[in-house]
């Protein structure tokens, strides 16, 4: 049998393709606020706007403009697709609720959208944005920034919230029957191969996360973490050797929608020289999997079948 990776990984694609009956693609969207937290308190120490924020949001274009712009691009390299309209920049939830529900509305009135995602910060969920987001009878999904379940790396990214807030948020969320992601960063300094263990067992025990997001730390420049000295290395090895062993402990039916930072833009990077790209380190972690006989789940009580997404 061929040796793939969706058949060691439940694949955010897998799950789409299960969700939906044919393939979806995720359009970028931006609120066109800046996160309060960055705004307020200095911001994360690892954050560089300048590495994830996309041009339409230094344009302040519209939801529309920003679908004119994207869409064509997305069915030129993708073909027929359907859309998840993804508002994935800064805090995706900051803003009076009249002015998050026009942004919503707008996005998911357009017709080739089939649903909803939405990123953003726990201290920035409350009753009110979660009654809006069940209020539509499309799918939406939030994803939610927990990174580690420690307060003590909370507390050196400068995060601004706790552990507690998370769990309040992810069980606020699923509670009122939303899909809930979070995303994780791996690599986090001082922080040990088992406190990350520790933080996916933990996802795994908590039945309402359904999708994930690993992160590798990276240190941009003009962050505050780029001028902090004696930061250890974590290199994409690290990190495709954790990934390996953290895996199985993985629930089986949880959706990864992403294993290694999105786009890193090497030329505002300040520490470390990442060689390769990401289709190649996947190839790395398939490698891994396939040697050991490892796949997502063999450690928990829900066993990744690819069977079930794979006819």
């Amino acid at each position: 049998m061929e040796e793939r990776l969706e058949y060691r990984i439940f694949t955010y694609s897998a799950y789409l393709l299960n969700k939906f009956g044919k393939k979806i693609f995720r359009v970028g969207l931006s609120t066109g606020k800046i996160c309060p937290h960055r705004t307020n308190n200095g911001g994360c120490i690892f954050c560089n706007p300048q590495t994830f924020t996309g041009e339409y949001q230094s344009q302040d274009l519209s939801i529309e403009e920003q679908f004119k712009d994207a869409i064509p691009r997305i069915k030129k390299a993708c073909g027929d697709v359907k859309l998840l309209a993804y508002f994935q920049d800064e805090t995706s939830t900051y803003g009076s609720i009249n002015f998050l529900k026009q942004k919503f509305d707008q996005a998911l009135s357009h017709p080739e959208v089939v649903g909803l995602v939405v990123s953003t910060r726990p201290d920035y969920i409350n009753a009110d944005v979660v009654s809006l987001l069940t209020s539509y009878q499309q799918s939406v999904t939030i994803e939610i920034g927990l990174q580690s379940i420690h307060n003590s790396s909370l507390e050196f990214l400068n995060r601004g919230h706790t552990f507690q807030q998370v769990e309040k948020a992810i069980n606020m969320c699923g509670e009122a029957g939303l899909t809930v992601g979070v995303h994780l960063i791996l690599g986090i300094p001082n922080e040990t191969y088992n406190e990350m263990l520790e933080t996916v067992k933990w996802v795994s025990y908590n039945k309402y996360i359904k999708q994930i997001k690993f992160h590798n730390l990276v240190i941009y420049k003009n962050t505050t973490l780029a001028e902090m000295k004696n930061i250890p290395p974590y290199t994409i090895r690290d990190h495709i050797e954790n990934l390996g062993n953290l895996i199985p402990y993985l629930r089986g039916d949880i959706a990864v929608s992403r294993l290694f930072t999105s786009n890193i833009r090497r030329t505002q990077i300040a520490v470390n020289r990442y060689r390769g790209n990401k289709t190649q380190w996947m190839n790395e972690l398939r490698k891994i999997l396939y040697k050991k006989n490892l796949n997502q789940g063999d450690e928990t009580d829900v066993k990744y079948d690819y069977r079930k997404y794979y006819k």
